[in-house]
C-alpha cells in the first residue's frame, strides 16, 4: 500500500477503545469498598529464572479479559507472574478536581483498590498515564470536560488547567509511580488543533514541575504514537520529529505507542529495520514502548490477515528490537484479550492479547515467557 494511503480504521479506533475500556475500569474498580488488610487477588510465584539477563523491561496494561472486578484484579495478577511493570491509563475526573470541589468516593474507592494491588505485588513498577484527550476526535478536543467547563477554550480553560494539575497532584502523591505520563499521544493534537496543542504545552510545563516535586524519583513525560509521527495513518505527511522539540529539558523519557498493523504494515516482515531503532536518533534518555499491539486475527476492514504465528514474529521482533536498541521498557497492551464487543470500534483490541480471554496460550505467550524468565539486569 502507498505510504498514507487514507485508512478505513485509523488509529482513533485503537485509542477510542482503551479509552471506552478505562472508563468501565474506573467504574468497576470502585466496588472495593473499604480495605480490610487482605490480599484482593490470587496469590502469584514467578518461574526460576532462566536464560541470560536482558536489559528491557517488560510490562502489561491492566485491560481485563472480563468485565467486572474480579478481571480488573486478574489483569495486574497477569502483569506480576509475566512483566516487570502494571500501566493504569485514564483520563481525569475533571469534576473531582475543579476549584472547590471535592474529591468523589469513587476514585479515593479507586485509588485505595489500586494501591492495594500495588502494594499484594509489590515487584511491578507503576506506569500510570493520565490521558485527558478524546480519541473519538483523534485527540482533537479535552475528554469528556464538566459542563462548568467550556470545552472551545479546552486547554486555555482556566478551571481546566487547575482541574488537571491538581489531579497530577494526586495521582504522583498518591501513587509514586516509576512512570508518569502527563498526556498521552500528544502529537495526535499537534496534527490536528495546533491552538489545543500549544495550551497543552503551555499547562504540560506547569505540570511537569508539579509532579517532579510531588514524587521526585518518577520520570515524567508525554507519550506519542509512532505511526501518527510518521505520517502512515488517516494523515500523510513525512516524519514529524520535530514536535518533542516542544517537551524539550521537560521530558524524562520519549514514549510512544506503536500499533504498526494500523500504519503500512501488513505482516511482521514488513516492519521497517529502524522501526524502533530510529527512537535512539531522536533522544538521548530512557525510551519505553507503551504501548504495544498486534492483532493474532484478522481485524474488519484492514486488509491484514492477522495470524498468531504473525504476532508472534512480531513479539519478537519487537523485544530483539527493543533490546539491541537500549530500550528501556516494553508494555503490551493487554496480557489476554480484553473483554471488548465483537463490532464497534473497540473490536479492534479484540484479538491483541497474547493468551485468549479465557487464559488459552497463543503462539506469542511463549515467546513473551522466555523473555520474561530471563533475569532484569
Amino acid at each position: 500500500m502507498a505510504r498514507g494511503h487514507p485508512r478505513p480504521h485509523p488509529a482513533r479506533l485503537i485509542v477510542a477503545a482503551l479509552f471506552a475500556l478505562a472508563a468501565i475500569l474506573t467504574f468497576s474498580a470502585c466496588d472495593d469498598g473499604e480495605g480490610d488488610g487482605k490480599a484482593l487477588g490470587p496469590a502469584v510465584t514467578r518461574p526460576p529464572a532462566q536464560g541470560e539477563p536482558r536489559k528491557v523491561a517488560l510490562g502489561f496494561g491492566a485491560l481485563p479479559s472480563a468485565a467486572g472486578l474480579e478481571g480488573y484484579i486478574a489483569s495486574f495478577a497477569a502483569a506480576a507472574e509475566s512483566a516487570d511493570i502494571v500501566m493504569i491509563q485514564r483520563a481525569p475526573p475533571w469534576s473531582d478536581f475543579l476549584p472547590n470541589a471535592t474529591v468523589s468516593a469513587a476514585t479515593e474507592e479507586t485509588t485505595r483498590l489500586e494501591r492495594r494491588l500495588l502494594a499484594q505485588y509489590a515487584d511491578l513498577d507503576l506506569f500510570f498515564a493520565i490521558d485527558p484527550t478524546d480519541p473519538a476526535t483523534r485527540r482533537s478536543r479535552i475528554a469528556s470536560p464538566p459542563s462548568a467547563i467550556d470545552a472551545t477554550k479546552g486547554f486555555a480553560d482556566p478551571a481546566l488547567r487547575e482541574a488537571f494539575k491538581s489531579y497530577v497532584t494526586y495521582v504522583a502523591s498518591n501513587y509514586q509511580p516509576r512512570y508518569l505520563a502527563i498526556g498521552v499521544e500528544v502529537n495526535m493534537l499537534y496534527e490536528r488543533s495546533r491552538e489545543q496543542f500549544e495550551a497543552f504545552v503551555s499547562l504540560y510545563d506547569e505540570t511537569y514541575a508539579i509532579a517532579k516535586a510531588a514524587s521526585p524519583g518518577t520520570l515524567v513525560f508525554p507519550t506519542f504514537q509512532l505511526e501518527d509521527l510518521e505520517g502512515t495513518l488517516d494523515q500523510s505527511h513525512s516524519p514529524h520529529w520535530e514536535v518533542l522539540d516542544f517537551f524539550a529539558g521537560r521530558m524524562d523519557a520519549l514514549a510512544v505507542s506503536a500499533y504498526p498493523f494500523l500504519g503500512e504494515v501488513r505482516v511482521a516482515t514488513d516492519v521497517r529495520p529502524d522501526y524502533f531503532s530510529q527512537l535512539r536518533d531522536q533522544f538521548a534518555g530512557p525510551i519505553l514502548i507503551a504501548t504495544a499491539g498486534y492483532s493474532s486475527a484478522p481485524v474488519e476492514g484492514e486488509s491484514l490477515i492477522g495470524t498468531e504465528q504473525d504476532q508472534q514474529a512480531f513479539v519478537g521482533r519487537l523485544l530483539a528490537d527493543a533490546e539491541v536498541s537500549g530500550i528501556e521498557a516494553v508494555i503490551w497492551v493487554a496480557a489476554n484479550d480484553p473483554a471488548v464487543p465483537a463490532t464497534g470500534s473497540s473490536a479492534v483490541l479484540r484479538d491483541v492479547g497474547l493468551r485468549r480471554s479465557d487464559g488459552g496460550e497463543k503462539l506469542a505467550w511463549a515467546t513473551w515467557r522466555t523473555w520474561a524468565r530471563r533475569p532484569l539486569r
